[in-house]
């Protein structure tokens, strides 16, 4: 009987590595087929194209010190800062905030549905490291700077802090002041909620907080 036991207990453990290999293959070819492709944006979507190198530094500070500050250290899913705001929600009586890295924004925006359960996060997770395994940090920022959603008008969205920019200021990204850069960094958290013809003060608080940041903390990129 102790034998069998053992040996179902084996075949139990192949079978669920198997399964567990190919569902990690196929996220793979999905990760592949997206982020290997050209952009091209549906009718809809206002969407501008910029390199890396072409969006100010001042701009991609801003960004990674206030959404991902270990973007160039983590492998796609940042262990620590989830490990953070877990103790910080269950010891400290902080708010539970949200620790996805941009990676992992990425993958959500481009790959996955808004629904909020735990094997979607999970799923998300995987593809995150899967992404950063086979593409470039420099890529991926940059990927995620032209396509993140930061305004609607009417069944138009605008994609990219490049088509933001035109959007709220009229003026390319390159030519934007740091209150302008801060602006398009604390939209981020929600255009609608933080529309600045609705909600200018709850706006303006954000903004003000990162330029805080900005000028404070030791920058991500020089």
């Amino acid at each position: 009987m102790q034998l069998i036991k053992k040996r179902f207990f084996k075949i139990a453990v192949i079978l669920l590595l198997a399964t567990l290999t190919v569902y990690i293959f196929k996220l793979n070819i999905e990760v592949k087929a997206e982020f290997s492709k050209p952009l091209e944006p549906p009718s809809n979507v206002n969407q501008i194209e910029y390199g890396l190198d072409e969006y100010p530094e001042n701009l991609i500070n801003m960004l990674l010190m206030v959404e991902d500050q270990s973007f160039y250290s983590h492998h796609g899913v940042d262990f620590k800062e989830i490990a953070r705001v877990l103790y910080g929600y269950l010891f400290e009586d902080k708010a539970l905030r949200g620790a996805s890295t941009i990676s992992q924004q990425l993958i959500k925006n481009s790959l996955l549905s808004r629904e909020k359960t735990l094997s979607r996060k999970l799923e998300e997770a995987l593809m995150a490291i899967l992404l950063e395994a086979s593409y470039d940090k420099d890529l991926i920022l940059e990927r995620y700077m032209n396509t993140v959603y930061l305004a609607q008008r009417g069944d138009v969205a605008f994609h990219g802090f490049a088509s933001g920019s035109l959007f709220y200021f009229d003026k390319n990204v390159e030519d934007l002041s740091l209150e302008e850069m801060a602006t398009l960094v604390a939209l981020l958290k929600g255009p609608t909620y933080l529309n600045p013809d609705n909600y200018p003060e709850r706006l303006n608080k954000r903004v003000n907080m990162i330029l805080s940041m900005h000028k404070k903390y030791k920058r991500i990129i020089n």
